[in-house]
């Protein structure tokens, strides 16, 4: 017989300070993202995907005057560490561009993809 999932309640849950909530939500709308470099607890990918939905949460139910695009994302960089963005697609039009920026933001190399020739 297969082995059941465990239950999401099994999971602990996490917390998201306020301040800290807060403070993702003013950098999301300026300059549109949010890295461990702003908020260093985010090399937790856990505490990292809890202050998405927090922040989520915030723009949905706090904030009536704004309605940013907010998305997550994990990137891969050179060496095999793997980090964290929160971004406003609204001011960080791509993944790519994202990819980019938290790359500068917390000094990390991209992983340079084979080019075609490469391939071959």
């Amino acid at each position: 017989m297969a082995d059941t999932p465990k239950e999401k309640a099994d999971e602990p849950k996490i917390t998201i300070p306020a301040a800290d909530v807060d403070k993702a939500a003013k950098l999301i709308l300026k300059p549109g993202y949010v890295t461990k470099h702003d908020l260093p607890k985010m090399v937790d990918l856990a505490w990292a995907s809890a202050l998405n939905d927090a922040v989520t949460a915030h723009f949905l139910n706090d904030d009536d005057k704004h309605d940013p695009y907010v998305y997550f994302e994990q990137f891969d960089f050179a060496g095999g560490d793997i980090d964290s963005i929160l971004f406003n697609m609204d001011i960080v039009p791509s993944r790519e561009k994202a990819l980019q920026i938290l790359g500068e933001e917390i000094g990390q190399k991209l992983v340079n993809p084979p080019k075609k020739m490469d391939l071959i």
